[in-house]
């Protein structure tokens, strides 16, 4: 296995453990400053990604297919590991969305704020959910459940399907995590014992 992406994954849950101070203190000053940071990452995305010279393996050009073609190979981005430009793209649009989220209310900013209660619990449910979803629509599409214990990139060439197939099994995935989340954020809010914070 190579040594890169397990650097790459603790640099990230590092970033993560590091920025917990941006969430304290004064809300005003917290909201402006994760709204400034959040377009700053923005701007060093778009600078880096367009000049080529840093920040992902993944090179962009123009497209013949258009203008659309190209905005989404210049937004192709490699994820995993995730590459600086990567953590550019999506923690620059979240840092602002959290900067601005105190002007919510509702149901939408409960959820948000529950599943953002839970964060390893949902991410370990996740993964398990989302392979047991990926071999169930194998079968269904014929393919043999054995087949779809590997790794995505080895699943066969015709397994999968479109775009609004992805938002829908996005839209299950959460649907399903909701009450055991739910639930989590529940015993975190009644105990505090300190094996619960990590969850």
């Amino acid at each position: 296995m190579e040594i890169y992406p397990l650097l790459a994954w603790f640099g990230v849950m590092l970033l993560g453990f590091g920025s917990a101070f941006l969430f304290t203190g004064d809300p005003a000053l917290r909201n402006a400053r994760l709204i400034r940071i959040g377009i700053a990452f923005i701007v060093i995305f778009v600078v880096l990604r367009a000049s080529g010279l840093y920040g992902d393996a993944n090179p962009w050009q123009v497209q013949a297919a258009g203008p659309l073609a190209t905005v989404f190979d210049f937004m192709n981005v490699t994820k995993y590991p995730p590459s600086l430009l990567f953590l550019l793209a999506t923690l620059g649009p979240m840092a602002i969305v959290c900067g601005l989220a105190d002007r919510w209310s509702g149901w939408l900013k409960n959820t948000l704020v529950m599943f953002g209660r839970v964060p390893f619990a949902f991410y370990v449910l996740h993964v398990f959910l989302i392979h047991l979803l990926a071999i169930g629509l194998g079968v269904v599409q014929g393919f043999a459940a054995d087949q779809m214990m590997t790794f995505p990139l080895f699943f066969p060439p015709d397994y999968g399907v479109g775009l609004a197939g992805v938002y829908l099994a996005w839209f299950l995935v959460l649907a399903i995590l909701y009450p055991p989340c739910q639930a989590m954020a529940d015993l975190k809010s009644r105990r505090k014992d300190w094996w619960l914070s990590y969850l």
